[in-house]
Formats: C-alpha cells, sequence, structure tokens
C-alpha cells in the first residue's frame, strides 16, 4: 500500500514549491500558452503598422521603424496598478528602444510620474535619464503636467507653447527629438496609454490617430467598449499580457517566468490534492475493516 504523506510537516511542501519557482524562473521550461487576439493586435500594430480605416482619408500608421513618433500618456491608475503592468510596460519599451522610436512620456499625476520614475526609468534609462546618451534625441521626459484631457486638448497644437520645459527643467527647444515632435495631432505617428483615459475622443476620431492600450484586469470594462468600436488597435493587460508579448518579441524578461510560476504552483497544489485523495480511496477499505473488529 502506497506510504502515507506526513500533512503534519508542511516543509517539505514549501521546500518543493521555492525550488520550483527558483528553478523555473532561472531557467524556465516553455508552457504552451495561447495567446489571446488583443496581444497579436498590439504587437502587430507595432510590428506591422495600422490603417485607421474609419478616417476620411483614411490614415496609414506602417508600424515602428527609426525615427517613429510614440507618445506615451502615463494617466489613469498607473500607479495603482504597477504591479499588473510592470513587466507588460518594460517589454514594450525595449522593443520601442530596439526599434528605435522617438518617445515621448507624459504623467497625468505626481504619484504616476513617481511610479516611473522610481521603476522603469532608471532600469531602461540609469539612475539619471537625463544624463542617457538618447535623453532628447530618441527620449523625452515631459514629467508630470497638470491639466489632463483639457491639456491634451491644448498640446494638440503645440506642446511647446503650453510646456516649455521637460521634467529636468531643460526647454523643449534644445532638445533635438521636439523639433519634430511639437503638434501632437499631427506629429504622434502612435499613441501608447497607461490606463490612459480620453484619448478616443481627443485624438482618434477627431485626428485618426491610431491608439493601443496597456492597462490593468480592472480596467478591461472600460476599454472593451472602445476597443469594440475599433478605436483601439491594439490592448495588452496584466502580467499574462506580458508574458504574451515576449513571446510574440523574443524579447528576453521576467513575465513569462512569472506566468510559468503561477501554472506551476497551481500544477502543483493539483498534483497534491490528488495524492491526497487516492490515499483516501486506498486507506478506506482498512478504516472500514477496522471499524468492524
Amino acid at each position: 500500500m502506497m506510504k502515507s504523506l506526513n500533512f503534519k510537516d508542511k516543509r517539505w511542501i514549501y521546500i518543493m514549491l521555492f525550488a520550483v519557482i527558483f528553478i523555473s524562473s532561472i531557467a524556465p521550461i516553455t508552457f504552451p500558452v495561447p495567446i489571446v487576439n488583443w496581444s497579436k493586435d498590439f504587437y502587430r500594430t507595432l510590428d506591422e503598422g495600422v490603417t485607421v480605416s474609419f478616417a476620411d482619408p483614411p490614415r496609414v500608421f506602417t508600424g515602428v521603424q527609426k525615427g517613429t513618433r510614440v507618445f506615451i500618456l502615463n494617466s489613469g491608475e498607473t500607479s495603482k496598478l504597477w504591479g499588473d503592468m510592470s513587466e507588460a510596460v518594460t517589454s514594450v519599451w525595449k522593443d520601442l528602444i530596439a526599434r528605435e522610436a522617438h518617445i515621448l512620456l507624459w504623467a497625468s499625476s505626481p504619484d504616476n510620474e513617481a511610479t516611473l520614475d522610481k521603476y522603469l526609468l532608471p532600469l531602461l534609462y540609469g539612475a539619471q535619464p537625463e544624463k542617457h546618451p538618447d535623453y532628447g534625441v530618441k527620449f523625452v521626459n515631459l514629467g508630470y503636467v497638470a491639466g489632463g484631457n483639457q491639456l491634451l486638448e491644448q498640446w494638440k497644437d503645440s506642446i511647446m507653447a503650453i510646456t516649455p520645459v521637460d521634467a529636468y527643467g531643460n526647454r523643449l527647444e534644445d532638445l533635438p527629438m521636439i523639433s519634430n515632435f511639437d503638434e501632437l495631432k499631427v506629429d504622434a505617428d502612435l499613441m501608447i496609454g497607461l490606463d490612459a483615459r480620453g484619448l478616443e475622443t481627443i485624438y482618434v476620431v477627431r485626428y485618426n490617430t491610431p491608439v493601443i492600450e496597456m492597462g490593468g484586469t480592472d480596467s478591461a470594462s472600460y476599454l472593451a467598449l472602445s476597443y469594440t468600436a475599433g478605436y483601439f488597435k491594439g490592448m495588452i493587460m496584466g502580467q499574462r499580457g506580458g508574458a504574451e508579448y515576449e513571446i510574440l518579441s523574443g524579447i528576453k524578461g521576467k513575465a513569462f517566468s512569472y506566468l510559468q510560476n503561477t501554472f506551476t504552483i497551481s500544477a502543483i497544489m493539483i498534483i497534491i490534492m490528488v495524492i491526497a485523495n487516492i490515499q483516501y480511496v486506498l486507506k478506506k477499505p482498512a478504516l472500514a475493516t477496522e471499524e468492524v473488529k
């Protein structure tokens, strides 16, 4: 008869979980991960481009290439959702850097700015992003600028007219990248919203600008309507979306390991429950015999 596991001593369970998670983190075993259409659309938009077909005339975006002007809006509830969005945002940003895009970043609140300043920008550009060789040429950080959708309405005609300096006090007119990235309604080739609101009415409908979205799972209900109406051309949500983007792009990151660890833990718990139930079934006749005696 199968020897019973000692469930009173939980240490072996924790040791096994730690070992499996550690091993899968440093050398992931590839689990088959079905990739949802929204993530495919997001990557396809960056890679191949998209035509905003409901525009007249249609606006054609040919994909992110060297010099493509990408406006990233760090708004909505980014600071609250960062744990869910972090790896996805990092993977996509690495892809933009690899494609030599020109990235303009704006934060709609101080805590949103602080989140990226603490976690993302040091990872990609070092402790002092403003001193990175790409700064001012391929990346400009506007930081927190108050105004929300009204600010976006004003920036459509000129950024420098409303916001003369960046997050570090540099005058925008002195940054080479801003020379062709000032009139957002024309100069932005692509917009990426980090849980951004208002883009569909300000830029997509009026100026036919392609928009793709990264947001946490609790923002899905808001975004789904805009997406299905044809306004948003791609969406990534949560760490699962980050893992899917890593697979699509071939960019190495942590999201796939995190996803795999979730699968691994779930599999282990299922195995433990199956073993426990088998043991119970095998022990049941013996228990019945003892009761008769």
